[in-house]
């Protein structure tokens, strides 16, 4: 007698939702036992069932995206399994596009699939046909269950209703509703009061890190624990846009009353939201651009004329410059004095170092006057957030703080002067109404840069002293190596090449030794570039004289 062949067969169980789960026999077990008994009654047939279990509790069946059908897929391609057996066919899946592509893996692995309590042959034509009518009524079900949630949700919300979510900083759920929390509370009026004070979003987000406030913590279902991390932009901006806060409920572009108590009040909210819409514009309107001028309108030179941004383009590459108008002169020493041209890049940073780090100085807060030993400790601890912030914020946000500061900058032909109000200040660290009328009190900043002139053009040289990044200059070790080469066929005379601009060029292959390892790690003068070296009249032998005239000495 011929040995029938062993099927194995797989049970695949689900639940949409996890209600009822915790309970000793739950519908996953039903639909399980219902499989088995099925696989049993198939013994004669060679059916046997596979002890692995591939449950999926709490999973819709309109998505793909369930652990249990994932391993089971798995397990059809790599041939461990013969025949899928299922209790109905919606708890596979309730898409006919999903079907398919599930049909289309059983058929590549040789698999069959079964369902336990649904007649069907999908071997003939009828029987793939009611298969897919069953299937159509299965996904028209799951969508006339979700059309249902729909209307629900959007009839509560109307109405006022809290329609669960994650719950808001400042409120606690009790029988399912929103009630607030004092404490929390508290905290969210200061968030509010504190994005009035300060320049941008960024700097109150740092400005909270440091106080240590944090996103609501959440005890979930599994016993986790989430939230209690520090506030990142888009979860503060979500916040202080939250109409919940003054008693509403947002249902998609509408908004109606709710039925939980506001904790902010309707004057400080429409204060927030005005100068939300006024930040957004801004942006809108390009504020936030890559290569945005950062000084633009704080920056004069030693004639008194605004230094205006300007830009070129070399090899596809854009350079930026604050350049002194000579248009905008307004006497004859304005209209003779040579134009002076800044790198924007290196400017930029200066400042915003000098400004981060006078704002981070608690000498410099500590002398500021009419203060008592609280208010102090408040605004040095203003100032280290604000100065932290700076380094790190959008051009945009940096660019509101300087304004806010006053910053005025006057390039000198040896020298960088820059000062910001005081008074702007005390209003920026208190918190206070921005203030219109200066009192003439600067407070100086420490730009550790000076100008240093070739030509018309000034480079920013780092002064000594301070310890300098390596600077490693692309072109000018490309130009280093051309020269060796050079050096070489000159010697060799293997090359066709214009015997003065190789002679032009090798010459610098007889640099000192610790010139050309300077060059290559990046620590040779700001002033030196391929340029001014392959312009340098006569570079001499000795290698002292070689390290003055390159400004290495």
């Amino acid at each position: 007698m011929t040995q029938k062949k062993r099927l194995r067969c797989a049970a695949y169980t689900r639940k949409s939702t996890e209600e009822g789960l915790d309970q000793a026999f739950n519908s996953l077990d039903a639909q399980r036992e219902a499989c088995a008994a099925y696989v049993q009654s198939q013994k004669s047939e060679g059916w046997t069932l596979v002890p692995t279990l591939y449950d999926d509790g709490g999973f819709s069946g309109g998505s793909m995206e369930r652990p249990a059908l994932a391993r089971l897929m798995a397990d059809v391609r790599d041939g461990k399994v013969d025949i899928v057996i299922v209790y109905k066919v919606d708890r596979l899946t309730r898409s006919l596009n999903d079907f398919a592509r599930i049909v289309d893996v059983f058929d590549a692995a040789g698999a069959s699939f079964v369902s336990a309590t649904q007649q069907f042959n999908t071997t003939t034509s009828m029987g793939r046909l009611t298969l897919n009518v069953l299937l159509s009524f299965a996904q028209f079900e799951r969508e006339v269950i979700a059309e249902r949630i729909r209307d629900k949700i959007a009839q509560s919300k109307a109405r006022g209703i809290w329609m669960g979510g994650p719950v808001p900083l400042g409120y606690d759920v009790v029988d399912r509703k929103l009630v607030p929390n004092p404490q929390e509370a508290k905290t969210v009026e200061h968030i509010f009061r504190r994005y009035l004070a300060v320049p941008s979003i960024m700097v109150l987000m740092e400005e909270l890190k440091t106080e240590g406030i944090v996103t609501k913590r959440q005890t979930m279902r599994d016993g986790s624990v989430r939230g209690g991390q520090s506030f990142v932009r888009g979860p503060l901006h979500h916040l202080i846009a939250n109409p919940m806060y003054i008693g509403k409920i947002r249902h998609r572009d509408q908004v109606y009353d709710g039925q939980h108590p506001p904790i902010i009040n309707q004057a400080l909210w429409d204060a927030v939201q005005a100068k939300r819409a006024g930040a957004i514009g801004t942006r809108r309107a390009g504020g936030n651009s890559e290569h945005s001028s950062l000084l633009t309108g704080m920056i004069r030179d030693h004639v008194d004329r605004p230094m205006s941004p300007s830009h070129a383009v070399k090899q596809k590459r854009r350079y930026r410059y604050y350049v002194s108008s000579i248009a905008s002169a307004t006497n004859e020493a304005a209209i003779r004095a040579p134009a002076l041209r800044l790198p924007a890049t290196e400017l930029e940073q200066a400042a915003v170092d000098a400004a981060a780090a006078l704002l981070a100085d608690p000498q410099t807060i500590m002398v500021l006057p009419q203060v008592d030993a609280q208010t102090t400790r408040r605004r040095i601890d203003a100032g280290q957030a604000l100065g932290s912030a700076m380094r790190g914020k959008r051009k945009s946000e940096v660019r509101r703080t300087l304004q806010a500061l006053d910053l005025a900058i006057m390039v000198h032909t040896d020298r960088i002067d820059a000062s910001i109000s005081r008074r702007r200040l005390v209003a920026l660290l208190d918190g206070t109404a921005p203030i219109v009328e200066d009192d003439g009190h600067r407070l100086p900043l420490h730009i550790e840069t000076a100008p240093d002139r070739h030509g018309r053009n000034l480079k920013l040289v780092l002064r000594s002293g301070e310890e300098q990044k390596p600077n490693v200059d692309l072109e000018l070790i490309a130009l280093i190596r051309k020269a060796e080469v050079a050096r070489q066929q000159l010697f060799t005379q293997t090359s066709a090449t214009n015997d003065r601009t190789a002679e032009r060029v090798a010459r610098l292959a007889f640099l000192a030794p610790d010139i050309i390892t300077a060059i290559l790690e990046g620590r040779q003068p700001a002033t030196l570039t391929s340029r001014r070296l392959m312009k340098h009249a006569a570079i001499p032998l000795d290698w002292k004289a070689q390290r003055e005239a390159l400004g290495f000495q």
